[in-house]
């Protein structure tokens, strides 16, 4: 479906030029210079949405255009000349265009808070399904006793979604900026805590733990102590949704998976809980 939809953009010449990319939600395509982000008619709204997400990121002149086309919603914008982060790839100049990304994004004011039953509602979610877990189980509890933690921080806009495969460097000798965050269709109001979080489990632990603390508290220290204090909880919150995400969606990783995860989630909640007004 997604390709005789740019047939009604493109002609038989450049269609014959695309390359896949993939993609979850939308089937995505590039021709060298521009991509094409095609989503199903029933998400075809969707196309529109994040091109003004991508606008309140400072990002819309990556954007050439949203059309409709046979039902279906097809975001056009400039392609990054980027590779997905890599271990390979990372440097001191990478990390730096990270928290000037993030903290760029996390200036944004967003209305509202987080809920403290939104985060007990999730953590029943996960303790569902791992509920023959118990190390899990005990993680989820220990979590409900820190909810207070978190309960209550104003919204920021935050991408919620920066696994290595929508965060790309720049490939040597190009122009632009260092890094740049794809998939901004799930962007909004969050805790920011959650958004580094989501950036260490997704792609910084692609380095290795010590590493990734080490590259994630680098980042954290130009927050204020309160948003370095909360990551105590969302980095382990946001192992726990990737077992359930596994066990749910993709159960033939999940042993591997919480081989890696559940270790890491126990020990940065035993490292960093805060005490005595400190925080890693």
């Amino acid at each position: 479906m997604a390709l005789p939809a740019l047939k009604g953009l493109l002609s038989p010449q450049a269609l014959a030029r695309l390359t896949p990319l993939g993609g979850f939600e939308a089937r995505v395509y590039t021709d060298g210079e521009r991509v094409y982000k095609v989503y199903q008619a029933p998400e075809a709204h969707l196309a529109a949405l994040e091109a003004q997400r991508m606008a309140r990121a400072g990002l819309g002149g990556f954007v050439l255009g949203v059309e409709r086309v046979e039902g279906l919603g097809v975001l056009i914008t400039r392609r990054f000349p980027g590779r997905p982060f890599s271990p390979e790839a990372f440097t001191p100049r990478t990390l730096a265009a990270l928290s000037h990304l993030f903290l760029t994004l996390h200036r944004l004011p967003e209305p509202g808070y987080v809920g403290r039953e939104e985060l007990l509602a999730r953590l029943e979610r996960f303790a569902e399904s791992l509920f023959d877990l118990p190390e899990a189980l005990a993680l989820i509890r220990a979590l409900k006793r820190e909810v207070d933690l978190a309960a209550g921080a104003e919204r920021r806009f935050c991408h919620r979604d920066a696994w290595a495969g929508n965060l790309l460097v720049k490939e040597g000798g190009q122009e632009g900026p260092e890094v740049m965050l794809v998939d901004w269709v799930r962007s909004g109001g969050d805790d920011p805590a959650r958004d580094l979080a989501l950036l260490k489990t997704g792609s910084l632990d692609l380095l290795g733990e010590a590493p990734a603390r080490e590259a994630l508290f680098r980042l954290a220290r130009l927050y204020p102590l309160e948003v370095r204090a909360r990551l105590a909880f969302y980095v382990p919150l946001t192992y726990l949704h990737d077992l359930h995400w596994f066990r749910t969606k993709h159960p033939e990783g999940f042993q591997e998976a919480l081989r890696e995860k559940l270790p890491r989630a126990e020990s940065f909640l035993r490292d960093c809980l805060p005490r005595r007004g400190q925080a890693c």
